[in-house]
């Protein structure tokens, strides 16, 4: 994930609000360390100094151990998530510090403009007798002064799944108090500061850049906080997740105690003719000059005066505009003294910005980006072409894309390798007749990475010529998945018996993707033989798994009676698959007829499972089929909430409430008060293909035809809130001009929203 540009997608700005709002909610809460923790004598969390190490230069890391371990056997199950997208994971352990007299190092940044908090991957593991250990560094949290300290953890990794009380993340998490450790902070001597940022600007020079060492050497050149170390820092930074360890050299800055170096050693860093310029960078460099300021502070939510702090926050967002312009402005006069590649990351960056220029300066920037184009990282040129492409791209860049889509295959999409696919796209948006000349090239001869959702994007219904190569390869057993899909996409009545007979001699043991596109093209080119061929797919599990995700994988062919009548005859099969699979098809292309059949088969769950509902909820261990149960359910409840061609009620709710297990009617509660307040969200996004995705509260859907369809169906007086860009906003006016017109012509009020 990159991290955010100056113009901020609309999804990220709500992010931003909800967890600034959020941290500061949280932080009126009791202090964790005041609470009194579980005492729990089976399962323990053992805190310890690493190596056995209680003395500590100011800046050194305080590296810790918390080994998890329980006598009892598939009791306690432990979240190993070790990393968050937002560069610091939160939440996991409360660090007791007594006497509690440090301060967070990144309390600016989670308190300013651009902090968010994100989400990792992460899994369970069971406590046992053998502990887990989950390595800690104090200083993510804690910058201490000089003194004595005592510190404990309060771990919220652990919880108890149990049948008493299964429901929801809040009531099965432990809060865990480990035992105390002692250690002492003395001051640093400037010598031993200098052999340390000697020894970590070594490794960051000289190792593999992305190995164990060259993380610790970041790590140290983040906590040591000196001067040195500040003016290093700055002098490395331009990017979170383009540079390896970025996140660290950011958030080295945040945390240093000579703020005012860091603000300077930034500003010199825009006129470095080495130095990459990045929004990112400029991002920085105005939240720690707007933090600095105590009359320029975001401010702090208040929940009780939302009116006066919401004028508090949009003035702050105003000065921190100005500021970003001015650096911004600065970059750009600097651009031409930049040294390659810092001027070809600096000019992709300025297309990007909100920079007011007229059309001859952006036609200049891309003629720049264009003769600098080869001292991009090729991760960057890609990011370019398939996300930034309505900021950067033009005719100039042809030849570019030209050469890209004439280079070698990447077959394994190496996300360092050059991705054709993109670059074909962009050519056929830019010149149509080069772009049809190159795909049907590519059709003829493909070569292998470049994916139907391009080389289907000929408005032709059929290409008769493609027809006898494709089926010369089926023939034979040398036919990809793309063969497939071309002939699903392409191919004629003309070679219907020969795919018929191709598709008999391996009925059952198709593989997904060429099944899915065989039963398309037979829907598409003989609607009756293709249902008929779906109805047999379904029947046929023994060598195939497709027969569960059959319906939805159908997608848009799905409109049609016969196949809707057979999944509604389907959500009775045996196997929950099927009928989980069925719902949830009939809920997004079925007709407003599905929705009975959908209340009758909910009806039948809930007579089978009313004595049992307890036992329908997730907990680490759970048996397969009881998986499945439950989320068959989930299936069929939010099958009928979110239908396409109808509107749930309040009255539907409740009535769902009434025959739900306790942990879907929790999701209604939320759905309810939704409809209480008559007031819904609105996203209308683009990314990444260019082509409409919406959400409407808990529906979503695809093409403008589908929302207006669904906007038609809300209550007169509904209230929308759309949060977007004025980026955005300008560049898809006509489309928000159609909702906007839609919105008004069916009784509905829209607010659109653009905080930046």
């Amino acid at each position: 994930m990159r991290s955010p540009h100056w113009s901020i997608p609309c999804l990220l700005i709500y992010t931003i609000i909800v967890a600034l709002c959020s941290t500061f909610a949280l932080g009126q809460r009791p202090d964790p360390c005041s609470m009194t923790a579980n005492q729990l004598g089976d399962v323990s969390a053992a805190l310890s100094l690493k190596n056995g190490q209680s003395v500590f230069r100011e800046g050194e890391i305080v590296a810790l151990a918390a080994e998890y371990s329980s006598s009892a056997t598939k009791k306690y199950y432990l979240d190993t998530r070790n990393y968050d997208r937002s560069g610091r994971l939160d939440g996991m352990e409360v660090f007791c510090v007594d006497p509690d007299a440090g301060l967070d190092p990144l309390s600016d940044y989670f308190s300013g403009a651009m902090g968010f908090l994100g989400g990792g991957l992460g899994g369970e593991q069971e406590v046992g007798q053998t502990p887990y250990v989950v390595e800690l560094e104090l200083n993510e949290w804690k910058s201490l002064p000089l003194g004595s300290y005592r510190l404990s953890i309060v771990s919220h990794r652990v919880s108890a799944p149990s049948d008493g009380n299964p429901y929801g993340a809040e009531s099965s998490h432990l809060a865990l108090r480990s035992n105390e450790v002692r250690f002492q902070v003395v001051k640093a001597e400037p010598e031993w500061q200098a052999e340390q940022l000697a020894a970590a600007v070594h490794t960051l020079d000289s190792s593999d850049k992305t190995g164990e060492d060259t993380r610790h050497a970041a790590r140290v050149l983040r906590f040591l906080g000196s001067e040195a170390s500040t003016r290093e820092l700055a002098g490395r930074f331009w990017s979170g997740n383009d540079q390896p360890f970025g996140w660290d050299l950011k958030f080295g800055l945040y945390g240093s105690p000579y703020r005012a170096t860091a603000i300077q050693a930034m500003n010199a860093a825009l006129m470095n003719p080495q130095h990459p310029v990045t929004q990112e960078l400029v991002q920085t460099l105005a939240t720690l000059e707007m933090q600095s300021d105590p009359d320029s502070r975001f401010p702090q939510y208040d929940e009780a005066h939302q009116q006066s702090w919401t004028k508090a926050r949009d003035g702050y967002f105003s000065a921190f505009d100005k500021k970003m312009a001015e650096h911004m402005s600065e970059a750009a006069r600097s651009l031409m003294s930049k040294a390659e590649p810092a001027r070809a990351v600096s000019v992709s960056e300025l297309l990007q910005s909100n920079l007011p220029m007229n059309t001859g300066t952006r036609a200049q920037l891309r003629q720049v980006l264009f003769s600098s184009w080869d001292s991009l990282p090729s991760r960057r040129k890609n990011e370019l072409i398939q996300y930034r492409w309505d900021e950067i791209g033009g005719p100039e860049l042809l030849p570019i894309l030209r050469s890209i889509v004439a280079g070698a295959p990447n077959g394994s999409h190496d996300m360092e390798k050059p991705d054709r696919a993109s670059a074909l796209r962009r050519i056929y948006d830019i010149a149509p007749g080069d772009g049809r000349e190159l795909i049907l090239r590519e059709i003829a001869n493909p070569q292998g990475d470049i994916g139907i959702d391009v080389l289907g994007l000929l408005p032709d219904r059929e290409l008769p010529e493609i027809g006898p190569p494709l089926i010369a390869k089926m023939r034979v057993g040398n036919a990809g998945d793309l063969d497939f899909q071309l002939m699903e996409r392409y191919g004629s009545v003309l070679e219907l018996p020969e795919m018929r007979a191709i598709y008999d001699r391996h009925r059952g043991e198709w593989a997904c993707i060429p099944q899915t596109a065989l039963l398309r093209y037979f829907l598409r080119v003989d609607s009756d033989y293709g249902i008929s061929a779906v109805h047999e797919a379904l029947g046929l599990r023994q060598k195939t798994g497709c027969y569960k995700f059959q319906f939805t994988a159908l997608d848009d062919y799905f409109h049609r009676p016969k196949l809707e009548q057979l999944a509604i005859t389907k959500l009775n099969d045996p196997s929950a698959d099927v009928v989980r699979d069925a719902a949830q098809a009939l809920s997004r292309y079925g007709s407003a007829k599905a929705e009975a059949p959908l209340w009758v088969r909910l009806t039948t769950f809930h007579d089978q499972w009313k004595d049992r509902q307890d036992e329908l909820h997730y907990r680490p261990g759970v048996k397969a089929d009881l998986l499945a149960e439950i989320g068959l359910e989930q299936a069929l409840v939010q099958a009928i909430t979110n239908g396409q061609e109808w509107f749930i009620t309040e009255e539907s709710v409740n009535k769902l409430k009434a025959m739900a297990s306790p942990q879907v009617q929790r999701e209604l509660d939320g759905i309810l008060a939704e409809i209480q307040r008559g007031e819904y969200g609105l996203n209308l996004n683009w990314w990444p293909s260019g082509m409409l995705n919406y959400s409407v509260g808990r529906y979503t859907g695809r093409n403008m035809a589908a929302l207006k369809e669904k906007l038609a169906q809300f209550p007169s007086g509904t209230h929308l809130n759309l949060i977007t860009t004025k980026a955005e906003l300008e560049r898809h006016r006509a489309e928000f001009a159609e909702v906007e017109s839609a919105v008004a012509a069916d009784g509905l009020t829209l607010q659109i929203q653009t905080p930046r």
